[in-house]
């Protein structure tokens, strides 16, 4: 069964419980200097779903470079990925070094291998292919998202706003949405922050993320 290694990790990793300090790590900033409208990342559901469209033909295109410009890699990082898929995540993780031996620069093996050692609870070596993600293909949301939650857990908020903001402007998500309402809520900005859980309430309010966000929404106006 064909799955993208990039959809639902949050979720995957999260296990959505709230402000919840999972990772306790000292990590050095990596804020971009750039700056974004705060409505800018307030969408609408058509928007959601474009973005899932989008997400999923980007991953494709992804794939498909790779097997036409580094078979071997490919073969490697297909390996890995149905480890992953199985829950191996050792396995994958050993996968993705193989494929990046072949091929050092290429983002989508940086980014699955970075979200892999997250997915493991690995912080360190997530933190270093995430930020290599990110200078390789800075247009790439996923990196950003990866890089938001190691800094939302590390308590570094406003670390985790930039990289959650622009993750959000490249490529609309529930799980982007939510954590930035998360750092958002954890600075004291309420206001902002019962926006974002209200869109991922309206978009999907049955969803794991939608009743977390629900639930924020209930604390929040107690």
């Amino acid at each position: 069964m064909k799955s993208d290694p990039y959809g639902n990790l949050v979720l995957k990793i999260y296990h959505i419980h709230p402000l919840l300090l999972v990772f306790i790590l000292l990590l050095t900033s990596c804020a971009v200097n750039q700056t974004v409208d705060p409505k800018d990342v307030i969408q609408t559901s058509d928007e959601f779903e474009q973005g899932m469209y989008r997400a999923k033909v980007l991953y494709d295109q992804a794939v498909q470079k790779l097997r036409k410009t580094d078979p071997e890699a490919h073969r490697f990082y297909h390996q890995a990925h149905t480890a992953e898929v199985n829950g191996e995540l050792v396995i994958a993780i050993e996968g993705y070094h193989k494929a990046i031996q072949k091929a050092p620069e290429n983002e989508l093996l940086l980014t699955t291998l970075g979200m892999a050692y997250l997915r493991n609870e690995d912080i360190i070596p997530a933190r270093r292919y995430l930020r290599k993600a990110v200078s390789f293909n800075p247009g790439d949301y996923k990196p950003r998202l990866g890089l938001g939650y190691i800094y939302l857990h590390n308590q570094q908020f406003k670390a985790a706003v930039n990289q959650l903001e622009l993750s959000l402007k490249l490529l609309p998500t529930l799980e982007g949405t939510f954590l930035l309402g998360e750092a958002e809520e954890a600075q004291g900005n309420l206001s902002r922050a019962k926006q974002l859980y209200q869109t991922v309430v309206q978009v999907n309010k049955n969803s794991k993320l939608g009743k977390s966000a629900a639930t924020r929404l209930r604390s929040l106006s107690e």
